[in-house]
């Protein structure tokens, strides 16, 4: 795939993360916090290798 067409939608991604993120951690449901926070540190490793491979 084209990273150029990806980016949006890692950023998008990223941003729902983060507002999920806070809302479980908000309602003290800690399981899904941390997967959530894994999902959120895949994001960024992908959104830094998409622009390294640009």
């Amino acid at each position: 795939m084209l990273m150029n067409r990806m980016l949006p939608f890692i950023w998008i991604r990223l941003v729902v993360l983060i507002g999920f993120t806070i809302f479980v951690a908000v309602k003290s449901m800690w399981v899904v916090t941390i997967i959530a926070v894994a999902l959120i540190g895949w994001t960024i490793f992908q959104l830094v290798y998409a622009y390294k491979h640009m």
